[in-house]
């Protein structure tokens, strides 16, 4: 079946809204997980109602947990079945999802298999099945890739050693079980490489302190978590920082104002450091229990800047570049090669197709700014990556050349999205 192009409508003037995220898909993921191993009941409010949390939910079920979802709520009950079964789990197109199923599984006695969509299939998981082989757990994989099979248990020594130079979800996943797995009082987990992502490991630490356990930074490549029992009760998603970006940006370009009602200035996500990115460029930000932006009536440069820990909001920025009044040289950007695309590459392509200029390296993008008027009509290509179409409604936003492939892409964390944006037309 076809799918017909959707345009992305200009903004043509100022606006002022109050958004409400969908709740961070981090934060829910990883309460999900934590769910399937607690001992009694999770009460879990604002889960994101996109396709990786039904990815998630849909895995935990076939695991043995117990799902009953209502409007706003969903009720877990755990523990997860740990026995000599066999399961078939379909991860989807949820990265995110998979590392952590891959960790839960190799708590199992029996086998696990795990698969996805073909893009999801073109992501690694090497370094994280490596170390599972390494301590206890039988691997069947080509190269670290989908489709796999697990048989554990994983049966760490007190300390370990995890690759970390291509993505924290590795870290996370095994973080998530280790109160679990542990065969002593402590687990330190050390992590080789140089170190991406780290604020989502902060998330992931601070999701596992709500539910009592402690996990914490020892030094700057170095964890430790307490065996103890995963407890139940009742937890609340806060909005994703990630999803903000596009409208602190939009905000930010069209001298607007946007308030995000559920996402404030308590929050770990590293991505909400984006708004001080706002802050540079002129915006002004008000931090309370909500954020609001209020967008420039000149806009500054940035020049260059280094985004290692904001990899997930780096290509709002990238896409936002060209909109920009001076070159941006953006630094730190190697885990991008890695995800759902290429999103230091793929996103440089659809730039060059309406004509701006571009340069790449394996870990930095520089882009020189193109007046709207001047960008050539151009259908994007999404990779099949939900946030290719977000961070570029950016650019359809200041001019009518631009429509996406598959305006349902957007399915995959963020359902809501084109008629939150919607909201900001005149």
């Amino acid at each position: 079946m076809s799918i017909t192009p959707f345009s992305i409508p200009q903004i043509t003037s100022p606006f002022k809204a109050t958004i409400t995220l969908p709740g961070s898909k981090s934060i829910a993921l990883r309460q999900l997980a934590l769910a399937a191993l607690a001992d009694s009941e999770s009460i879990i409010r604002g889960v994101p109602p996109c396709d990786d949390s039904d990815a998630m939910l849909s895995c935990l079920q076939t695991l043995g947990v117990t799902v009953n979802a209502h409007e706003d709520v969903i009720i877990v009950h755990g523990p997860m079945d740990f026995g000599d079964n066999e399961v078939e789990l379909d991860a989807r197109m949820s990265g995110a999802s998979m590392r952590l199923l891959i960790a839960l599984a190799a708590l199992r006695r029996g086998i696990t298999r795990i698969d996805g969509h073909p893009a999801l299939r073109a992501r690694t998981n090497a370094p994280l099945l490596d170390t599972l082989a390494q301590h206890g757990c039988e691997i069947d994989s080509e190269n670290g890739y989908l489709p796999l099979t697990i048989r554990g248990p994983f049966t760490p020594p007190p300390s370990f050693v995890i690759e970390g130079s291509l993505s924290s979800q590795y870290i996370t996943a095994l973080l998530i079980i280790a109160s679990q797995s542990a065969s002593s009082e402590l687990q330190e987990i050390n992590i080789s490489g140089s170190l991406v992502s780290k604020p989502y490991i902060d998330i992931t630490l601070n999701e596992m302190a709500k539910r009592g356990l402690d996990a914490r930074w020892t030094s700057d490549q170095s964890l430790e978590v307490k065996r103890a029992t995963v407890a139940g009760g009742s937890y609340a998603i806060e909005g994703d920082a990630t999803a903000a970006s596009y409208f602190s940006a939009l905000a930010t370009l069209h001298q607007g104002e946007v308030t995000l009602a559920n996402l404030g200035a308590d929050t770990v996500q590293g991505d909400y450091a984006f708004c001080d990115i706002m802050a540079d460029l002129g915006a002004t930000v008000s931090k309370g229990q909500s954020t609001t932006i209020r967008g420039p009536d000149q806009l500054r440069g940035l020049g260059e800047l280094d985004l290692t820990k904001m990899p997930d909001a780096a290509l709002t920025l990238i896409a936002m570049s060209p909109l920009l009044p001076s070159p941006t040289t953006i630094v730190g950007l190697g885990s991008l090669h890695h995800k759902e695309c290429d999103r230091l590459e793929c996103p440089a392509a659809e730039l060059r197709s309406i004509g701006v200029k571009v340069d790449t390296a394996d870990e930095c993008i520089t882009i020189t700014p193109k007046a709207p008027a001047d960008m050539q009509p151009h259908t994007l290509n999404t990779y099949h990556d939900h946030r290719m179409a977000m961070a570029f409604s950016l650019i359809g936003s200041k001019s009518n050349i631009l429509s996406v492939d598959d305006k349902a892409v957007v399915n995959k964390t963020y359902p809501n999205f084109w008629n939150d944006y919607a909201s900001l037309l005149s």
